[in-house]
């Protein structure tokens, strides 16, 4: 590999455990759906695999669409990786509303903190 190689001839950071995932934020793209960030506590999961997301209404299985750490795209995140995970099979509807602004403004609040788990 040359110096100029995008791998940049470095491993893959090592797997210890289960996939764990806790969010920092949630955001709502517009016609992308709904997306996670946060960072990767322990394990890996790769784009492609079925997910379970703890929402207040209860646990939701989830496919994870794609994967962005540090803002570029790819098919993998492992531990101590910060990133944004982008899940099929949640939507904006599917989370909490703020009920103070006549539930018209989604709450993300109740989110941040939750693992999302391998499943």
């Amino acid at each position: 590999m040359g110096i100029f190689s995008r791998r940049g001839g470095s491993e893959p950071p090592p797997v210890h455990g289960p996939f764990r995932f806790v969010v920092e934020e949630v955001f709502v793209v517009p016609v992308r759906g709904v997306v996670f960030t946060g960072h990767v506590l322990s394990g890996a999961i790769c784009s492609g695999q079925r997910a379970r997301l703890p929402l207040p209404a209860g646990v939701r299985a989830v496919t994870v669409k794609t994967i962005e750490v540090r803002r570029r795209r790819r098919g993998r995140a492992a531990e101590g990786e910060e990133a944004a995970l982008h899940l099929a099979g949640v939507t904006a509807a599917d989370l909490p509303r703020d009920l103070a602004a006549g539930g018209a403004v989604l709450d993300t609040r109740p989110l941040r903190g939750l693992e999302i788990t391998e499943g």
